[in-house]
Formats: structure tokens, C-alpha cells, sequence
């Protein structure tokens, strides 16, 4: 059977025998948690408070996660949650059932004092026929020309607030109260909200495009209207009211004041959002803040009574009716113009943090991938499902290795070369040591194809092109499959790359049992010793460029340093051809060769989208919550003369990766450069990095990266004009098969190719 069908059936497998029998949490449990989990990550990034007030909200999170465990009943489960919100102390942001409303018994819709005060009392038990507010609001409205003054009594709409926050400004605008009010010119409030243009890096290595900002919505200027008769306004308010938008207009303007009995909210004024729990229950967060022309915000009362004052609050509202102009204007908080997010603590105190902080660095994960992934709809499970899935192992992690597992088998799922996991625990499992031999998936199966000690690999018996088919007693294919299944690889060839980098590691000094078959069919078993390499070993040595026979020269961009480029096309100047080895990672070079290779201008070599994201999640299901993507198109450099007018060739395979395949998209945009070899790894886009609790670092796509055309090279790779693979007859001779193919499509001796591949 193929090895890479021996893969998917061990790595379902093993995702299968993962899952622990009985948990420490059920399924329940795991569903309140993950309920948590969700509003604490839709607070963190998006409650505008967060971004300049001093709350500790992992505290808040870590204090409310063993009462959301231990809950027995929603309403033990509703408390939890509030206790993590009250940390906020916003009564806008807050837990509500998804239960029926209750009818309340009808009251009266207005009355005149007989001081002429029109008192008119909007809740839901004096508005109850939702379908004709002028019709209903007409008789009220009727006596506004004989009062001298007008309260709006908006307490007791905690009902409305829960289920149809939009009712009072709609009741406003449609009944005509709005054009009664228009008695001044004046300007409603803006509303800024948090914005991130992908996310900010929290760990070094990350880009530093990704960045968080804020986005203000004009709150527009309510025009003046000759016919609307100035007339003294009060609103009276509790913590439940909702107020409408022209309210805080015509306070700033001096045209209204504001009583509040106990707190006053400004849930009504600004933008929520309703994240769903289990239980029938939703948490409604605020997502916006107001922002008045002189850089204040928040709804500052006239004058305040306390909660529980109901009657001495209408007194104190029908005093400031009859006398507007007793009290100064309210002071209101300045805003600070502007804010960033508070940095994130490492928690790296223990490799193996307590179970409030493996949760939290579960919860990060999620939230990081489920707003800033840019790739997010190409996982293939539903990444809530994945946190559900997830959650078990966090809470049942024994000790540093167990937990950062969890968190590759997370990531994972993200299928993207990119994301990786950075944790002292899992790099020790993994292995720190390599014997000297690297082996590739050819033709299917591990091959030795490369000997980093030509002795001490003659010493062992191996040679290249020896097919493994044990490593320290596992069979080739279990170990390729139960090392798989921690790693996050974009496609299938690159995930054989990543495992064939680490499958044969273990401690320095150790020895490495192997079995393989021999050039002969023969089965034969050794050991050979691991040792610790300095830093990131080349796949080829020999001359980082030179000229082959034919005229055609040979460039290792996995090896070329910036600086010599120059040097490069000058010795290769008369070259009548030039390939280009991306069989590696690239030292940034790509940028200096393409203007090198076409005297155009403003040439696209390929299409960049970025998620701006505004909003949390939003109903369970939703793709991406963005608000928009940022499309804009990468342009080669300018042409740098002289312009080499040879053709050219690349050369591609699984290690042609991220950069190396965005050099790849310049040298074709530049000239039309062949592309020669199999897929490439298929992952490429500016790299976001966070750091989660226990200090284990992610990373992960945050940028996509599409051919010039629209088409996508994430999970599908740059396919070659010319496609041709290596065997494992032309690894036992020493050949290089792929650059022999690039040869002979520029008519030069294959035998050039010898050279390069002897001297690896």
C-alpha cells in the first residue's frame, strides 16, 4: 500500500484514539466552557473599553471558569459568565435569556401635568402595538403644543434592551418625535469600534503590517428645521433604558438634559453584538463607544437619584422640565484619542501552567484562528467543533508535553505550513538531534537522499537511496503518521517534508535504530549517532553559482545572500541561460533578481488580501467575521539595468516554500520564467505569532497570497510548466533528475547537471 494512503488511515486513527474515554469535563461541561471561552475572546479584542482601560480580563476569565465547570443549571452557568462581564462594570455588555418575552399589564402612554409637562412613558407596557407608532403615538403627540415642557420617562425597557435594542430610536425616527426635536442644529454622536487590519504579533518574528486601529462612524448632523418649536426636554433614564440617538445630540447642544435613576447606560446608543451560549442564553456586548465632536464619551447624567428613588426621579425630571437651565452642563469623560491594546502576559512562569491557564491559552488559540486566520475557510472541520474537541485534552494535559500537544493538534487542524508551534517540551519530544542523513517521500516512500557524514553513514551500511522501513523499532509508515498528526502542513507534500525533517530526531548522542532495503532488495538493520547541528543546513554545497557547460548558468537561491547578486549577474552576464534553484528557503533575494530580468514597469507579480476585521463572531456558522478584506496588488521593483535578456528557469518542489514561492510568482512576472519540478509547498502570506500561556509561541498565515490572475496558491501550491520528480534509481545514481529536465528544455548536456548534484 502507498505510504501516503498508510498516512491518512493512521492519522484518522490516532485522532480517534486521542480522544480520552471519560473526560474530567462531559460534554456539557465542555460546552459551557467553550461558551466562556467565545465572549471572553469577543471582549478581548472588540469591547472598546479593553483597549484603553486598566481591567484584568484573563483574571476575570481564569475567576469565572470553575463556577461555568461546576454549573448545574443555566442560571448557575448565566451567573458565571456575568461574573466574568461585571469585571468590565459596562451595563451594556451583559447575559440574557433566549426565552419568551412576558406581556406586562398596559399602563398609561402619556398625561399633561397641570403645569403643562407632557410626561410620556415609553416601555414595554404602555407601547405594546409595535405596527403603527404614529398611530399609536398620535394622541400623545397631540398635546405636545400645549405643554411647556416634555419628559420621556424610558425606564423599565430592561425587556426591550434584551430583545429589540433598537426599538426607541426606531419609535423616534418613525413616529415623527425626531422633526419635534429639530429645534437646533446639532451633531449625534460618532461611534468608534475596534478595528484590526490582521493581527498585531505578540512574539517576536511576526509581520508588522498586521496592525490594530480604530474605526469612527459619523454620527451626521441633525439638520435645524424652521418649523419645530424650541421646548424644554428631559429624559428620564434608569440602567435598563434605551436612549435614542438624538438624545445625546441635543444634550451636547444644550437642547435637553438627562436624569438618571441610579445608573445610566448608553446600551441604547451604541453598536452590540449577541453571542450565543448554551442554555438558552446570549450575551449582548458592546462593541462600539460614543465619541462627541470634543473628544469625550460616555452618557453623563444632569442629574442623578438613586435606584431605588422611582418617584423622586420623575420629581426631579418635571423640576428640570419646568427649569432647564438650573444645573451647568454635564462634564463627560475625554477620550483618549489614541489607544492600543494592552500586551499580553506570557504566562511562561512553568512549561505546565494550572488548568484556568491551559484553558486560557485554548481560548487565545481559538480566537486568534477564528478572527485572524487568513485562510480560515479552507479548514476543512468546523473550528468551534475543534475547541469542543479540543477542550478535554487541555484540561487533562499531565504535564508540559501533554499540553503543548494539545496545542499542535489544535493547530493542526489550521492545514498550513505556516502555523506552527514553538514549545521547549514538544521540540524535546520531537527530538533536537539528527543522525547525519536527511531523507525525502520519493516515489511514495522515505529514501535516504542526502549523507551530511559520508563516513559515518558508510560506517552504519547506509547509502543513498536506502528505503526506510523502521526507525527505532516503529514501522516507516505508523511513525510518518503518529508524527503527522502534530503537525500543520498546507499540502500533502509538504506534510512529508515536515515529517521527514524530524522523524529520524532524538536526544544528542543517542543512536538511531534503523531497518532499511537496500540498491541489492536486501533488508538490513544498524545505528547510527545524532548529533546537534548548527543552525539550518543547505540541501546542496558546491559553488553557489557557476557555469555550466552549454552556457547555461546555476544559481542556489536557498545559498545566494543579497549582497552578491550583483556579483551573480555579473560572472553570469553572457550566460545564455540561467536557472534559478528554489529548492529551499531564499535569503530574500528574489526582490533583487526579477528587475534584474525585464526593463517593464509597474509589472504585478502577485495579489495580496488581508481581513479587516471589525466585529466578534457573531451566529455560530458565520465564515469570516470581517468586515471587509484589504485587496491590493504587489508590483515588481523597478527594472535595475542591465536587464539580463537570456531565458530563464526555476526549480520547485515541496521545499519551495512561502518566500521561495513568492520569489518564484517575481521571476515569473519579470520574464516568464519556467517552472520546472513538482508542487511547491503551498503556503504563503506574511506570518502573524502569539504567545500562549506556558510561553509555547504560534504562528500562522495572516496574509493570503493569490497569482496575479485571482487564483489561489494556498493548499494547492505553484504547479510546474514542466513537471518532473525525482526516482529513487536517480538518487542511487547521484543524479539531479529535476535539473537535468530544466537542461534539456534549454538544449544543454544533461551530463551539466552532474556537477551540481556530486557536490551536495
Amino acid at each position: 500500500m502507498a505510504y501516503a494512503l498508510v498516512l491518512v488511515i493512521l492519522v484518522q486513527a490516532q485522532i480517534l484514539a486521542a480522544a480520552p474515554s471519560q473526560t474530567a469535563c462531559d460534554a456539557a461541561c465542555c460546552e459551557r466552557l467553550a461558551g466562556l471561552g467565545r465572549v471572553w475572546a469577543a471582549a478581548h479584542y472588540f469591547h472598546p473599553w479593553l483597549a484603553w482601560r486598566e481591567v484584568d480580563w484573563d483574571a476575570a476569565l481564569m475567576a469565572a471558569i470553575p463556577a461555568a465547570k461546576a454549573a448545574r443549571d443555566p442560571d448557575e452557568y448565566a451567573r458565571a459568565v456575568q461574573h466574568m462581564l461585571d469585571a468590565l462594570d459596562d451595563p451594556a455588555t451583559r447575559v440574557i435569556r433566549r426565552s419568551p418575552a412576558t406581556v406586562p399589564p398596559p399602563a398609561p402612554l402619556a398625561r399633561l401635568t397641570d403645569d403643562r409637562i407632557l410626561i410620556i412613558t415609553l416601555n414595554p407596557a404602555t407601547y405594546r402595538d409595535t405596527g403603527s407608532p404614529s398611530v399609536t403615538l398620535a394622541p400623545a403627540l397631540a398635546e405636545w403644543r400645549k405643554a411647556r415642557g416634555v419628559v420621556f420617562d424610558l425606564r423599565f425597557q430592561q425587556q426591550w434592551q434584551d430583545r429589540n435594542p433598537a426599538i426607541v430610536g426606531m419609535l423616534f425616527q418613525t413616529a415623527g418625535i425626531n422633526q419635534l426635536l429639530q429645534f437646533a442644529p446639532m451633531r449625534a454622536p460618532a461611534q468608534r469600534s475596534r478595528m484590526y487590519s490582521g493581527l498585531p504579533p505578540t512574539a517576536p518574528g511576526g509581520s508588522l503590517f498586521f496592525h490594530h486601529a480604530h474605526y469612527v462612524r459619523d454620527g451626521g448632523v441633525i439638520q435645524q428645521r424652521a418649523s419645530a418649536r424650541p421646548t424644554p426636554v428631559v429624559f428620564l433614564v434608569d440602567e435598563s433604558s434605551l436612549l435614542p440617538p438624538i438624545a445625546p445630540a441635543l444634550q451636547a447642544a444644550g437642547c435637553a438634559r438627562i436624569v438618571a435613576q441610579g445608573r445610566a447606560s448608553d446600551a441604547g446608543l451604541v453598536e452590540r453584538r449577541k453571542i450565543e451560549l448554551p442554555g438558552g442564553l446570549e450575551v449582548l456586548l458592546r462593541t462600539s463607544e460614543l465619541l462627541y465632536e470634543d473628544g469625550t464619551t460616555g452618557l453623563a447624567p444632569d442629574r442623578s437619584v438613586p435606584a431605588e428613588a422611582t418617584e423622586a426621579a420623575l420629581e426631579a425630571a418635571l423640576d428640570l422640565a419646568r427649569n432647564p437651565s438650573a444645573l451647568p452642563p454635564p462634564v463627560r469623560m475625554r477620550l483618549p484619542l489614541v489607544t492600543a491594546p494592552h500586551a499580553e502576559k506570557p504566562y511562561n512562569d512553568s512549561d505546565y501552567p494550572r488548568e484556568e491557564l491551559r484553558l486560557l491559552g485554548a481560548f487565545r488559540l481559538w480566537a486568534a484562528v477564528r478572527y485572524f486566520f487568513a485562510y480560515r475557510d479552507l479548514i476543512e472541520e468546523d473550528w468551534d467543533a475543534v475547541l469542543l474537541r479540543s477542550l478535554p485534552q487541555f484540561l487533562e494535559a499531565r504535564d508540559a508535553l501533554e499540553y503543548a500537544q494539545a496545542i499542535a493538534r489544535m493547530v493542526a487542524c489550521l492545514g498550513d505550513t505556516h502555523a506552527e508551534v514553538s514549545s521547549r517540551a514538544l521540540a524535546a519530544w520531537f527530538g533536537s538531534a539528527a543522525p547525519p542523513l536527511r531523507t525525502r517521500i520519493i516515489e511514495g516512500r522515505p529514501v535516504v537522499t542526502q549523507l551530511l557524514d559520508e563516513q559515518a553513514a558508510r560506517d552504519a551500511g547506509i547509502t543513498r537511496g536506502d528505503v526506510v522501513l523502521e526507525v527505532d523499532g516503529e514501522e516507516a509508515g505508523r511513525r510518518i503518521a503518529r508524527l503527522g498528526s502534530y503537525l500543520s502542513a498546507s499540502t500533502p507534500q509538504s506534510l512529508n517534508l515536515l515529517v521527514m525533517e524530524r522523524w529520524l530526531n532524538g536526544p544528542p548522542g543517542s543512536k538511531v535504530r534503523l531497518k532499511w532495503r537496500d540498491a541489492t532488495g536486501r533488508v538490513r538493520t544498524g545505528a547510527i549517532t545524532r548529533r546537534a547541528w548548527p543552525g539550518r543546513i543547505p540541501w546542496r554545497s558546491g559553488p553557489v553559482w557557476t557555469m555550466l557547460a552549454g552556457g547555461v548558468g546555476y544559481v542556489d537561491l536557498e545559498r545566494l545572500l543579497p549582497e552578491k547578486v550583483e556579483t551573480m549577474f555579473r560572472d553570469l552576464a553572457h550566460a545564455r541561460a540561467i536557472v534559478f534553484d528554489l529548492r529551499g528557503y531564499p535569503r530574500g533575494t528574489g526582490w533583487l533578481i526579477a528587475p534584474r530580468l525585464t526593463a517593464r514597469s509597474n509589472v504585478v507579480a502577485a495579489r495580496l488580501r488581508r481581513p479587516l476585521v471589525l466585529y466578534p463572531e457573531g451566529r455560530s456558522g458565520d465564515v469570516h467575521s470581517v468586515a471587509a478584506w484589504w485587496d491590493f496588488d504587489q508590483y515588481l521593483p523597478d527594472p535595475v539595468a542591465p536587464t539580463y535578456p537570456g531565458k530563464t528557469v526555476a526549480l520547485i518542489d515541496e521545499r519551495t516554500l512561502s518566500q521561495a514561492e513568492h520569489a518564484a510568482l517575481f521571476l515569473r512576472a519579470a520574464n516568464g520564467t519556467l517552472l520546472v519540478g513538482s508542487p511547491s509547498a503551498g503556503a504563503n502570506g506574511d506570518v502573524t505569532r502569539f504567545t500562549l500561556s506556558g510561553g509555547v509561541v504560534v504562528s500562522f498565515s495572516g496574509q493570503q497570497v493569490l497569482l496575479p490572475d485571482g487564483s489561489r496558491l494556498q493548499r494547492v501550491g505553484l504547479k510546474p510548466d514542466v513537471e518532473v520528480r525525482p526516482t529513487i534509481a536517480g538518487v542511487r545514481a547521484g543524479r539531479d533528475e529535476v535539473l537535468e529536465k530544466a537542461l534539456e528544455l534549454l538544449d544543454a548536456p544533461a551530463d551539466a547537471a552532474r556537477g551540481v548534484a556530486e557536490a551536495r
